[in-house]
């Protein structure tokens, strides 16, 4: 590694800095956020806080998440990079530098480019992170003070992932030269120039990839398909968006070509001949902003979707502050509870609002038909088939008195009349159970959740209100082939809901229930209050995670169409002189090259969004477990997700157009 070698490498950086100043930048702040995310996941405080566990968990898939998207988006730019320099490389192999010193002034180059982009990551990291940790601390309603030492040890994680990832690219730098023919390089700069002829196979591979992804997603019906079908359809839709675009859209580019009407213009001829010509080219590029605005996408459409879902969610989950359940029912048992609730209210001098109690019938059914529900066998709870099936429901039944206590109505029921709600929206003029017949008095559009078991509000639920369940369970006890299980609840509110309060309360309400060791291990009791206080802290770490990947992916967005505007005007330079020496027009050159920009960047934008609305369903389906949304909301979510992104893409895509005319004035030859 000589001087000269060392000079050279640096008068090619500063020659190209329009190539390397974004990919330093970039990789800069990859390693910035690996190192934050890292150094927030090492504080103390984050384990120790409320849903800390999650939190640390989620971060860390976040962290790795960013190192593997980091090591595929720098290999690809490195591979555009040096397609770029081809004829760079041919004509200093044609001065007479050897393939080895060439190899060299990569090295110096990589070399320059690891070491600036983990220096002043680190760096940046080590200034910003006290302030990055206490306002995370802050958004976690830490009051304990933070002390924060500056530790420079919790950046060397950081260091060796990106260190080996810079080898990685180095490798690959070496590989991509390794013909030392100066006739060779120059030719592969050309790459891509002759037409592309449409592959079968990859027409036919992507068409299948796509279809069978949106299969998938479009074939979910509820959150438990949702966790094991997503991952498989995210991988088929990347892979048929790869073959899209290097065979459908060439495929697509040819069939116009082949219209009269529309090629046979003078302008179209120019636009439609440049795009089939460098669609081979272009297709791993469009690929990639494809799939990175898919996923940007879909992250803001998460993250909105968990904002604005969470509270009904919570409500669904925890529909009073306190809920104390058992399926065994006494006369003791009741006055056991509320003496001690009334025992805790004294001790504590919390004041407590009205204390209900209800008791609900729930049970496994199959809907044979609309309105016939098949009970499961006692003995066989399986009988209606897994949960996962599309008419398997959760069937809960509750007398109308605990219904009007619960909801603060009034209904009357005749003998054979029922209330039905349904949460996922059915109507019903009729119910069977059995042998037993109801008519449907009302379809009820909501109903107060503690009315339905809270660990099965994520499945299909139908509750029915009835005159009275002990008549339902009498009809029932004579059938033995009926399952059925009995839920008796306590349910009340604090009056004030601090956190302050919930603690203290539990703890003493805890005491006073366990002077009983028989009863208190028959009850399930929900603290409402410390289940929304930890949900709220692991949605906090959830949105932590989205955030900073979204970050990573809007940045990567930028640098790929920075890239791909840089190239195609490198391209396009020697083009533009050619076509106005055939007597085009300023104008008509202007037009064309529009053109061809609007096809190049919007394309992928219009793939990506028709990506995230087929997603639409598997990702409201695996939501589900996070948020209470209806479709109707989700999608309305997802199209104000859409609306602000198209306005960021087209605001990247003025900014960048410039460098597209820059670039073709150098190359002008």
């Amino acid at each position: 590694m000589n001087k000269i070698n060392f000079k050279i490498a640096l008068n090619q950086i500063r020659t190209n800095k329009f190539l390397y100043l974004p990919y330093i930048l970039a990789s800069t702040l990859m390693v910035y956020i690996f190192d934050l995310v890292y150094t927030l996941r090492d504080q103390e405080f984050m384990e120790s806080s409320r849903g800390g566990t999650t939190i640390l968990q989620l971060l860390e898939i976040g962290q790795w998440t960013i190192a593997l998207f980091s090591f595929i988006f720098l290999i690809y730019m490195t591979n555009s990079i040096i397609k770029s320099r081809y004829k760079e490389f041919g004509l200093l192999y044609s001065l007479g530098m050897d393939k080895k010193g060439l190899r060299s002034i990569l090295l110096i180059e990589n070399l320059i480019f690891a070491s600036s982009a983990i220096l002043l990551g680190s760096l940046l990291s080590l200034l910003t992170s006290p302030l990055f940790v206490n306002l995370i601390a802050k958004i976690l309603d830490l009051n304990e003070e933070i002390i924060f030492d500056i530790d420079p040890s919790k950046l060397i994680l950081g260091i060796e992932v990106f260190a080996l990832i810079f080898i990685f690219i180095s490798i690959i730098s070496l590989l991509s030269i390794r013909k030392k023919n100066p006739l060779e390089l120059s030719q592969k700069s050309k790459e891509g120039e002759a037409e592309p002829k449409v592959k079968i196979l990859s027409f036919i591979l992507g068409l299948l990839a796509i279809g069978a992804g949106y299969k998938i997603a479009l074939g979910v019906d509820n959150f438990l398909q949702a966790f094991p079908m997503f991952f498989p359809a995210v991988a088929l839709v990347i892979i048929g968006t790869s073959f899209f675009f290097q065979s459908i859209v060439i495929c697509l580019l040819k069939l116009l070509r082949k219209n009269k009407k529309i090629y046979y213009k003078r302008v179209n001829m120019t636009f439609i001949g440049e795009l089939i010509k460098r669609s081979k080219e272009s297709a791993q590029a469009l690929s990639s902003i494809t799939i990175i605005s898919s996923m940007f996408l879909l992250s803001f459409v998460v993250m909105a979707a968990m904002f604005i879902g969470k509270n009904a969610w919570l409500d669904r989950m925890n529909p009073a502050d306190y809920v104390i359940s058992s399926e065994t029912y006494d006369p003791v048992f009741d006055s056991y509870i509320k003496e001690a609730i009334e025992n805790t209210k004294n001790q504590t001098g919390i004041r407590t609002g009205e204390i209900k109690t209800i008791e609900s019938v729930t049970s496994f059914a199959k809907d044979t038909s609309q309105g016939d529900f098949d009970i499961g066998k006692p003995d066989n709870i399986n009988y209606v088939g897994t949960l996962s099936d599309d008419r398997s429901r959760i069937i809960n039944i509750v007398d109308e008195e605990s219904f009007n206590r619960s909801t603060q109505n009034t209904y009357k029921l005749s003998d054979g009349e029922v209330l039905v709600f349904d949460s996922e929206n059915e109507k019903y003029e009729s119910i069977s159970i059995g042998d037993m017949k109801f008519s449907v008095k009302e379809n009820l559009s909501e109903i107060n959740p503690i009315l339905v078991d809270s660990t099965m509000s994520l499945f299909h639920n139908v509750l029915l209100v009835v005159k009275d369940t002990d008549d339902f369970n009498k009809n029932f006890s004579q059938n033995q082939n009926m399952a059925f299980g009995n839920i008796y609840k306590t349910y009340f509110d604090l009056e004030d809901r601090s956190m302050e309060n919930a603690f203290n309360f539990s703890k003493k309400l805890a005491q006073n229930l366990e002077r009983d060791s028989d009863i208190i291990e028959k009850l399930r009791i929900n603290n409402g209050i410390e289940n929304r206080y930890e949900f709220d802290s692991m949605h906090t770490g959830a949105y932590i995670t989205i955030i900073i990947l979204m970050i990573l992916f809007m940045v990567s967005i930028i640098v790929v169409i920075y890239y791909k505007q840089a190239a195609e005007g490198l391209s396009d330079g020697g083009t533009i002189e050619i076509l106005k020496k055939v007597g085009m027009s300023n104008k008509e050159i202007k037009k064309s090259i529009n053109r061809q920009n609007y096809y190049t960047f919007f394309i992928p934008l219009l793939v990506s969004i028709i990506h995230i609305l087929v997603a639409s369903k598997l990702a409201h389906k695996l939501l589900q477990v996070f948020i209470s949304l209806s479709r109707a909301d989700f999608i309305k979510i997802e199209i104000g997700a859409i609306l602000v992104y198209i306005i960021v893409y087209i605001l990247i895509f003025k900014i960048t157009t410039p460098i597209y005319f820059k670039m073709g004035n150098i190359n002008k030859e």
